[in-house]
């Protein structure tokens, strides 16, 4: 009788996952911790040397069983951010821990250990802890920005861990460690590492960048497909959210250079492709698309990718359908289920602005222009702008999304980036953000009273603009939110156009409102300052601090003359 006709004391499910089976009738405690049949069918490792073993059958029931995971995992999640979201966060300070234990939230609970703390190459953290971070990833980061094929990541997973750590290929070991970095960045902030480490949440997001950097030769030098271009887009996304921009946008060159050789800016490149992979390769390129040209107006350099060479359909507007029709990546729906958005392809459409924008601004070609053809070249950017924002419902504008959008808070910073690119759109176009040396010497000379300060045209607009911004960004704002950096240049614009609004209107409607919200912002760039210590940053602070005085004189005066007419109390109605 051959060894392979004997019975195992193992199932399939631990001999697979090579745990301990303990044998209990009808299945086993690992089978009813997983919720999977328990079943002895899987061959015998004796039977075959281990390069040579089929794992097909085993690698399907390997991929149901992550599927089953990751479902449990999204419910899980879904029923902390629900529980989240009841909690009210004060606004300019870092949200409070809430504790994970409570009624309706069932987490996934791991002992205290740091299991990914060995120096195996090309090795991985278990099996449980990534399937943790997988299903925050798929939740909270790809049903937004669709990095990836639901399923293809998940076979993916299942592909990667079934193998030995040596023989591992290392584009796949990348990607793997690229969506635990992506998902430790957009891990819900009231939660450490899912199994109770002891380490900050941005040691694993480096652990895991370093651990695909690592391998970043091979990914870029090999054989180039679409894994490659996804495992370069997804550490772009993760080096962006820096206070430096300068890795990413070397990174993001070289990225957009790999996807025009694989042709994956035209549809020619995909049309051999089912309609799946012919989804996903147009979706990846969109994502390179918005980096490229939002890296680039941050940097004030040039983007790569011309969009005369563009030749794709634009990402699908059609909701998904009871038909399974249509395309449900990217799009948003309210808590009350009444509105709906598709971000991806709001930032498509923006980052197109933006490179719009940044050739107006900056371009040797823009400077080269006679004056009526840079004139007629910012009026077509500026109503391209405003057809832009018009575009987006009213539910998700910048001062109401996070109560539109409470059932979901992960929410809150991708839309927090989406207004900041687009108040750093308009205050460029308008030569009016807090960087432009030209407009904060005019703000200054007029707060000294040495000369007339121009204001943009649309002024009340604009500052209305920069009013909602600023209360969308106290609301959002913790000290570790992975979007900080990516937001902060529009926050400090935005207290810096309502100083200037202050200064002009010191009895304007909205003037305690706007007092408070350049008093917080003042506080919260005085500790940017002593973080990154920067001279420019510096005498911005002095700058607004200075203006800020300005402005309590003028009102205090105000006060005083009221008071003195006896017209006190239409004073304070009006204030």
């Amino acid at each position: 009788m051959e060894a392979n006709n004997l019975p195992r004391k193992s199932c399939d499910l631990c001999y697979n996952r090579k745990i301990k089976c303990d044998g209990q009738k009808p299945r086993c405690s690992n089978c009813i911790a997983y919720d999977v049949e328990c079943k002895h069918t899987a061959p015998s490792r004796r039977s075959k040397p281990k390069s040579q073993r089929n794992r097909n059958a085993a690698d399907v029931d390997e991929i149901k069983l992550l599927r089953s995971e990751v479902q449990h995992l999204r419910t899980q999640l879904d029923q902390h951010t629900l529980q989240q979201s009841k909690e009210q966060a004060a606004p300019l300070n870092p949200r409070q821990n809430v504790a994970t234990g409570e009624a309706g939230v069932a987490p996934v609970e791991y002992e205290p250990t740091d299991d990914y703390e060995s120096t195996t190459p090309m090795g991985l953290p278990p099996l449980e802890q990534a399937m943790s971070l997988l299903g925050v990833f798929l939740t909270n980061f790809n049903s937004v920005l669709p990095l990836f094929n639901d399923d293809a990541l998940l076979r993916l997973f299942g592909e990667c861990y079934a193998t030995l750590p040596q023989q591992r290929d290392h584009v796949e070991w990348a990607a793997i460690n690229v969506v635990l970095a992506l998902a430790c960045q957009h891990m819900p902030e009231d939660t450490n590492y899912p199994w109770g480490s002891v380490r900050s949440r941005r040691y694993y997001i480096d652990k895991y960048l370093n651990q695909a950097q690592s391998v970043v030769s091979t990914v870029m030098l090999g054989q180039i497909r679409l894994l490659n271009i996804q495992v370069l887009v997804g550490m772009i996304m993760v080096l962006q959210t820096a206070h430096d921009v300068t890795p990413a946008l070397i990174l993001i060159s070289a990225t957009i250079r790999l996807a025009h050789k694989i042709s994956l800016h035209n549809r020619a490149g995909s049309a051999h492709l089912d309609p799946v992979d012919r989804i996903q390769h147009s979706r990846v390129f969109w994502l390179a698309y918005i980096l490229d040209k939002d890296i680039s107006l941050r940097a004030g350099q040039p983007s790569l990718q011309l969009d005369d060479d563009v030749d794709l359909d634009l990402p699908s507007d059609i909701p998904l359908d009871d038909d399974k029709q249509g395309d449900s990546a990217g799009i948003i729906v309210t808590a009350n289920g009444n509105a709906r958005m598709n971000y991806f392809l709001m930032r498509v459409h923006l980052a197109n602005i933006e490179g719009g924008v940044y050739d107006f601004l900056y371009s040797t070609r823009s400077m080269k222009r006679s004056p009526e053809e840079r004139s007629l070249a910012m009026e077509s950017i500026a109503t391209a702008l405003e057809k832009w924002q018009e575009s987006i419902p009213p539910e998700f504008l910048a001062d109401v999304v996070t109560s539109n959008t409470i059932n979901n808070p992960a929410m809150a910073g991708f839309f927090c980036v989406l207004h900041a690119a687009s108040l750093a759109c308009i205050t460029h176009l308008n030569r009016a953000h807090a960087w432009d040396k030209q407009w904060l010497k005019g703000l200054r000379d007029h707060g000294r009273g040495t000369e007339t300060l121009q204001l943009p045209p649309k002024w009340e607009q604009l500052v209305g603009q920069a009013r909602a911004y600023a209360l969308l960004f106290s609301e959002t704002w913790s000290s570790d939110a992975w979007f900080n950096w990516m937001t902060s240049c529009s926050y400090t614009s935005s207290m810096v156009l309502m100083t200037t609004n202050n200064l002009f209107h010191p009895q304007h409607a909205n003037i305690q409102q706007d007092v408070h919200l350049v008093d917080a912002a003042l506080i919260w760039l005085d500790g940017a300052v002593k973080h990154i210590h920067q001279e420019e940053t510096e005498r911005l602070l002095a700058l607004c601090s200075e203006v800020v005085r300005k402005v309590q004189r003028k009102r205090a005066e105000a006060l005083s003359e009221d008071f003195g007419r006896g017209r006190f109390a239409n004073f304070l109605e009006h204030a």
